[in-house]
């Protein structure tokens, strides 16, 4: 065989194997950079300044038993979306409300009325009569932007433990969830911040304070926390929210809670 031949043969062998040693690397490398461009949460720096836009709800309902009507208390968490006092939280809270309490972070707590909700997104909103500078309204994020991996905290109030912030990441994007009127809502995102009962409704905000989403459900067989929490997309929320305000007229300071 011709030296040449056999030695540009050898090289090429050598090219492949270097090639397919580097690409992971290459790889890996873009990986990395990824993750250092995603900042990670200060849950401290956080909590202090948007947990004061966090509330707790207590709603009571009405619901029809084998002994006749009965009330029921539930509890929950929503947060501000505007300077109106529009507050935005899960649709199975509000469901049947007969009367809706917001407790704030300072302790404060007032009576809220009932804009709107849709069983279908799981979203409703409403609305408490305060002066603008007692609110602190949160800012949605871009949820299509989320990736798994990323930062994040959820603030609420698990069992009726007002201001309770858990930390954790994005687990996965794009999962599927149940409506209260079983309709499928796609793009739900996957978090191990601890969600329970009493987180509907709140929060889940990325490392720069961005809502990103809305806790809605677990998935659970013990009832409690097993690091697989849902949020509706922040996407969605900011959609809804804007419908459902717009559908009542601006004269209208919300409807009472029945």
């Amino acid at each position: 065989m011709n030296p040449r031949l056999r030695t540009s043969r050898r090289l090429a062998v050598v090219l492949v194997a270097v090639a397919a040693l580097t690409a992971p690397a290459g790889a890996l490398a873009g990986a990395l950079a990824a993750s250092a461009s995603s900042p990670r949460v200060n849950p401290e720096a956080l909590y202090a300044r948007w947990a004061p836009g966090v509330v707790s709800i207590t709603v009571l309902s009405e619901e029809i038993s084998r002994l006749g009507m009965r009330q029921v208390e539930s509890e929950g968490s929503g947060f501000v979306v505007d300077a109106k006092g529009n507050i935005v939280t899960n649709q199975h809270l509000t469901d049947g409300a007969v009367s809706i309490t917001v407790r704030f972070s300072d302790g404060k707590t007032t009576a809220a009325t009932l804009v709107a909700e849709d069983a279908s997104t799981d979203i409703a909103v409403i609305r408490v009569s305060l002066a603008a500078h007692r609110l602190v309204p949160l800012s949605f994020g871009n949820s299509a932007l989320v990736r798994p991996g990323r930062s994040v905290v959820a603030i609420g109030s698990p069992f009726g433990l007002y201001g309770t912030i858990t930390e954790g990441i994005v687990s996965a994007i794009g999962r599927t969830i149940t409506s209260p009127d079983q309709t499928e809502l796609t793009n739900a995102i996957q978090t191990d911040a601890a969600i329970n009962s009493g987180n509907s409704g709140g929060p889940l905000l990325d490392a720069s304070g961005r809502v990103i989403g809305m806790n809605a459900q677990i998935n659970s067989k013990s009832g409690g926390s097993e690091g697989v929490g849902f949020a509706i997309p922040a996407n969605t929320v900011k959609r809804m929210v804007a419908a459902l305000v717009a559908a009542v007229p601006a004269s209208t300071p919300g409807r009472s809670a029945q």
